[in-house]
């Protein structure tokens, strides 16, 4: 039986999958990517008695971005993202939100680096950088459940696309290849849009790889 938590809330324009994840024990979560609608996120916190601990960011366009001030300011949480993402964050023309209709500006609070290790409601996160779609894009891994996080790096059977300011499509495959491929077979991804997959599926069936 799993020993862990996961609610994924469909979210924004792009269908953004934002995570809530904690363990079955605790009341502490973390939630990943909040792309859009801090109100729901936080309704569905409240109503099940959730304390967010973080906000972790695996990169800074808007769609996995748009909810978290809001989100910081309703729970207090402070918000995790790469040192190299702080421009993109910062700047609405890179993250794209400018060309969506609004501005969004915002600095995190904890810069993380490649193989940094956080201990964040009762479970250890580690970082993968893996630059590509964009400069400071990052997974988080959860060794010890054989579960990464992968953001727009990987999807089930496709990649993330790389026409975005900092994007690199060499670099991306190049950072899956070395770095999320590296990862046990029976590792379950969970993207930033569309269904959970495997490493081991895509091993197999992604194209790209």
């Amino acid at each position: 039986m799993r020993k862990i938590r996961i609610k994924t809330l469909v979210l924004g324009i792009v269908q953004n999958n934002c995570y809530i994840v904690g363990k079955p024990d605790s009341n502490e979560v973390v939630v990943i990517d909040p792309g859009d609608n801090a109100n729901r996120i936080y309704k569905y916190l409240t109503e099940n008695d959730l304390e967010c601990k973080a906000i972790l960011l695996t990169h800074g366009h808007f769609d996995h971005i748009t909810a978290a001030p809001e989100l910081k300011r309703l729970t207090d949480a402070p918000i995790y993202a790469h040192e190299e993402e702080a421009d993109l964050l910062g700047d609405p023309e890179l993250n794209v939100s400018a060309h969506m209709g609004g501005g969004i500006s915002l600095r995190p609070d904890v810069a993380v680096r490649d193989n940094d290790m956080l201990e964040l409601a009762g479970l250890t996160w580690k970082v993968i950088h893996t630059p590509g779609h964009t400069g400071g894009g990052v997974c988080y891994f959860l060794e010890e459940y054989k579960m990464v996080f992968s953001g727009d790096t990987l999807f089930y059977e496709s990649v993330g696309r790389t026409d975005f300011p900092t994007g690199s499509h060499r670099i991306l495959i190049e950072s899956i290849q070395n770095r999320l491929m590296s990862l046990p077979d029976d590792t379950e991804v969970y993207p930033g849009h569309g269904r959970p997959t495997t490493i081991g599926h895509e091993r197999v069936f992604n194209p790209y790889l």
